[in-house]
């Protein structure tokens, strides 16, 4: 990440001066406010005031030209109806070989949501400031708090990041997707796609309910055999299997961090559960870590695996993009796996 940020440093010092011609001010003040996360009207009511990590963001007006930095972000537009200029996809996800500046090849999970081809910015870790800036965005939206990314694009347009203090990921979308609805007066829209999603929740909940009464289910981030964690209901993921009826299994006495629970391969076989859910993150895909699986002793040796009870999904779609479109597919996803 220090690279990925040096990178960004060195980048933005190269088109300072055209930024300097394209916005006479900024559009944010540099103090730390406390986390209040909804907009409020400024002093014109055409304004209004964002709080966030890193300051204020003041946006006028409804925004046309908005640039998505995450798939998060995408999936909040989206969901909106609302399709960006510029899209800058996760770096273990691109499809083919997008170049800066031309449209996107396609989107993982959301391409087919999608009617336009956004113009492709780079990646998530390192956006194109240039490209951005040729844009010419009036509001860009970020997925992971990065501060020296941050105040590169908060020159050239509004810029909204997400906190990074949420007390957890279950919810935070809902309270992102508010937000915007306000900032885009979809506000309707927003609240609509909300009780959409709890209305699928509540189906899926009685249809599964023969598979998760009394079952507990293992949720695992795996990358290989030495990058495996255990996700708790604080993730978007485990959350969501906890809303439909599931009891999440957890390592007793191991330190969370954001909702994650590292654990060693020999630590796997003390956890009781009756089916597993491995999310192949990192670099890896899910074939190669459903692979990994199989070929080891003591995880093949697990009482779900034995029981053919262990399945292999996309961290991609499970943790990354988590937003309303996301467990949508999830959703639909859990239902062929399980019924």
């Amino acid at each position: 990440m220090k690279s990925e940020q040096m990178y960004l440093i060195e980048r933005s010092r190269l088109i300072s001066l055209l930024i300097l011609f394209v916005t006479a001010c900024s559009n944010t003040t540099a103090q730390k406010t406390p986390n209040q996360g909804i907009a409020t009207l400024s002093a014109s009511s055409n304004c209004q005031i964002v709080p966030h990590d890193f300051g204020k963001t003041k946006i006028c007006g409804q925004p046309q030209r908005v640039v998505a930095i995450g798939t998060n972000a995408l999936d909040l537009l989206l969901s909106l109806g609302i399709e960006p200029v510029g899209y800058a996809e996760d770096g273990r996800a691109l499809i083919g070989s997008p170049q800066a500046g031309k449209p996107t090849v396609g989107v993982k999970y959301l391409g087919k949501r999608m009617k336009s081809h956004p113009v492709h910015i780079g990646t998530r870790q390192s956006p194109s400031l240039e490209t951005i800036l040729r844009l010419k965005p009036d509001l860009i939206l970020g997925d992971f708090s990065d501060q020296s990314l941050y105040s590169n694009l908060s020159q050239m347009a509004p810029a909204l990041f997400p906190y990074q203090d949420y007390e957890s990921d279950s919810d935070r979308w809902q309270q992102e997707l508010r937000q915007l609805g306000k900032i885009m007066q979809r506000e309707h829209h927003a609240q609509q796609v909300i009780d959409e999603h709890h209305q699928r929740i509540a189906q899926a909940k009685v249809k599964l309910k023969p598979v998760s009464r009394n079952s507990k289910v293992l949720l695992l981030s795996m990358s290989g055999l030495d990058r495996i964690s255990v996700f708790n209901d604080e993730t978007f993921a485990g959350n969501l299997l906890r809303d439909i009826g599931f009891q999440l299994a957890l390592p007793q006495h191991l330190p969370v961090t954001y909702g994650e629970i590292n654990i060693s391969l020999e630590t796997l076989p003390q956890i009781n559960a009756d089916l597993i859910i491995v999310m192949a993150s990192g670099d890896s895909s899910v074939e190669k870590v459903k692979t990994e699986w199989w070929q080891n002793p003591i995880l093949r040796s697990l009482p779900p695996s034995q029981a053919g009870r262990v399945y292999f999904v996309d961290y991609q779609l499970w943790s990354r993009i988590a937003g309303p479109i996301a467990a949508e597919i999830m959703l639909d996803q859990i239902q062929e796996l399980l019924l």
